[in-house]
């Protein structure tokens, strides 16, 4: 059971990683269609499958998205769920307006809606509610304003390449406020894949996080202080909006990888 429950929590890992992960959208008055797919592994085995629907449209942009458990991991815990992302396009990159995942865990059904105005955050639901543990770090008013949901937060607004990696990513995910502190990991190399063939620029990434966590736990400790976390991004044609196609997070137990393997304009 300890071995069950602890790749169970690899799985919910892989998961958010997924979620945190869509193609690049171009903002731009004709209607236009992106497809994502990524590959969630560890230890080089399939715990995870994503896929990502992207519209842009008049400046405004929706996703829709499924994931789910595979392989291994779904012999011990099956996950299973579908999410929607509203926003439109800024100038400093895309400000949400509504993040709803839903998803079943095992045998029980889970959700989370976020409501956004102006980049701050209006309205949280959680069902079921969260359960807040001994030194529960709880989040104030200011910790949500100017942040993003896991999917409008790592779509990187950068004239170039080598300005996404010094960027800091706010997210909040319905519970937990982190910043992702992003740092230069090398140079611009190739990256392909089904639909892509471009240049990509890998960052490290600092886990920090700021509240709605408990304080202490093993798991955010890891992420926190001995993680090694690296994050690639890339651009579709000259949109500058970059988002992920590769991502590695160090855990307790080994390394989560998640990898794009579609990336392309459908429409």
């Amino acid at each position: 059971m300890k071995t069950s429950r602890r790749l169970g929590g690899q799985t919910f890992v892989a998961m958010s990683l997924a979620i945190s992960l869509l193609t690049a959208a171009l903002p731009a008055a004709a209607a236009q269609s992106y497809r994502t797919d990524y590959r969630i592994s560890l230890y080089g085995l399939s715990i995870a499958k994503a896929s990502f629907s992207t519209k842009v449209t008049d400046g405004t942009y929706q996703v829709t998205g499924t994931l789910a458990s595979s392989g291994l991991a779904s012999l011990f815990d099956d996950t299973d769920g579908k999410l929607d992302v509203s926003g439109q396009f800024a100038k400093n990159g895309p400000v949400p307006n509504s993040y709803v995942v839903k998803y079943r865990h095992g045998n029980r059904d889970k959700s989370t809606s976020i409501s956004f105005a102006n980049g701050n955050v209006t309205n949280t639901i959680n069902v079921p509610p969260i359960r807040k543990k001994k030194n529960w770090v709880e989040l104030s008013a200011a910790d949500l304003q100017s942040v993003a949901d896991p999917i409008s937060g790592v779509m990187v607004s950068a004239d170039s390449p080598s300005q996404v990696c010094t960027q800091t990513l706010h997210l909040y995910d319905g519970q937990t406020r982190v910043d992702l502190k992003l740092s230069p990991a090398g140079k611009t190399e190739p990256f392909v894949t089904k639909g892509f063939r471009g240049n990509a620029i890998t960052c490290s990434a600092k886990f920090v996080p700021i509240a709605g966590y408990q304080s202490g736990r093993k798991a955010i400790e890891y992420l926190k202080n001995s993680s090694n976390i690296s994050l690639t991004f890339a651009s579709l044609g000259d949109s500058a909006i970059y988002s992920p196609v590769l991502a590695k997070v160090g855990t307790q137990i080994g390394t989560v990888t998640v990898h794009a393997t579609r990336f392309e304009k459908v429409q």
